[in-house]
């Protein structure tokens, strides 16, 4: 089977990457890919830009042609029961939902299976949290796997997303992230760098993504085991 994974940078699944022991096999349109159980796996990394992801992952369908498509990052809870560090799994497709549950299960690790919405600016605010839960009815906010499961209707193939919980219901990003319409993360950087009151959001903002980012990685890879 040809499987697909998306994320948006590399080091949202650093852990998948090592345990799969993936190489560089398309550097222009950084793909990477590795094989696993007799299945041809590949990673598109779309980037953080909304236009700039579709169109990567659109490309990435046509010249790979998965059959299976993993959307795999981070994630912002909506609801008080997902907390920093659970998974959220979202397919329609039941078999893949079961075999994801059963996996997960196994592993001992905490995960959700519920509704995510994409948004195309990032969510900040608790207040902002709760306006997307009370229109959508998701219990997780992201910033791309509807658009993939959209493009992979459109082509019959079978998808499911994985995200890891980088930040609470309750959390305020809005000190960092505030102003920014796009994820950049040098810019940021910068922003943080010479405003030291954020220092101590940053810092926990950071070891809420490393933490997430690690969950994420092990639940991939026992949700990759045994696929078919």
């Amino acid at each position: 089977m040809r499987i697909g994974l998306v994320a948006e940078v590399k080091w949202e699944v650093r852990e998948v990457c090592r345990q799969l022991n993936m190489t560089l096999v398309d550097p222009e349109d950084q793909i990477w890919g590795a094989t696993l159980n007799g299945h041809d796996v590949r990673l598109c990394l779309s980037g953080m830009i909304p236009s700039i992801a579709k169109e990567r992952v659109t490309r990435f369908l046509y010249n790979h042609k998965p059959e299976l498509m993993i959307s795999c990052g981070l994630a912002g809870a909506l609801h008080s029961k997902v907390v920093v560090g659970d998974l959220i799994v979202q397919t329609l497709d039941n078999t893949l939902s079961a075999h994801a549950d059963q996996a997960l299960t196994k592993q001992g690790i905490s995960f959700h299976l519920g509704p995510l919405v994409t948004v195309s600016k990032p969510v900040l605010t608790p207040k902002a949290r709760g306006e997307v839960s009370a229109t959508s009815q998701a219990i997780g906010v992201d910033m791309e796997s509807q658009t993939i499961a959209a493009l992979c209707r459109e082509r019959g193939i079978r998808c499911m997303a994985i995200k890891g919980v980088s930040d609470g219901v309750d959390d305020d990003l809005s000190a960092v992230l505030g102003g920014f319409e796009i994820i950049h993360i040098p810019k940021i950087a910068k922003h943080v760098l010479f405003s030291p009151s954020t220092w101590g959001l940053a810092s926990r903002m950071a070891r809420q993504s490393y933490s997430a980012a690690t969950n994420l990685g092990q639940g991939v890879w026992a949700t990759l085991q045994g696929v078919h």
